[in-house]
């Protein structure tokens, strides 16, 4: 079979193409910034995959809409993602300090992530009284799962 020049670059190209596109790639990263905006019980943090038996959660500057002012508040709970089996829940972890100020930080340490590689990811199961009743407001969250920095 013979094979032309052109098809033989075009072929050569997008093998380099290829190869730099997955030099370049990112790899997954453990820690991830992002906010919150209009969450309501039940919702979800992306699916982060990690490594390790340690995950951190900090929240700053929070607002829950709707709740009085006496119940703001959030309780998360860390899932480890398991494919073709129901997920498996971690520990629960309640947030209040982020609502106090601006510049206050709540933060969660999960020391119970099976060690390995584990797909990760947290929920707002309750926010305020709970029930659907109100919206979480999130400035800055921040994950971490490197016990060591």
């Amino acid at each position: 079979m013979h094979v032309s020049s052109r098809a033989k670059k075009a072929g050569a190209v997008l093998a380099a193409a290829s190869a730099r596109t997955f030099l370049n790639a990112p790899f997954a990263s453990a820690n991830w910034t992002s906010s919150i905006s209009s969450w309501t019980d039940g919702q979800e943090s992306r699916h982060s995959d990690e490594q390790g038996t340690y995950s951190q959660v900090l929240f700053r500057d929070c607002f829950a809409q709707y709740a009085s002012s006496s119940n703001q508040r959030v309780d998360l709970l860390m899932w480890q993602d398991i494919s073709f089996s129901p997920d498996r829940q971690l520990d629960r972890k309640v947030f209040t300090n982020c609502f106090n100020r601006d510049n206050y930080w709540s933060n969660g340490e999960w020391t119970d992530v099976p060690s390995g590689d584990v797909t990760l990811y947290f929920e707002a199961d309750k926010i305020g009284s709970g029930g659907s009743c109100c919206l979480l407001f999130v400035s800055e969250v921040y994950q971490d799962t490197s016990l060591a920095d």
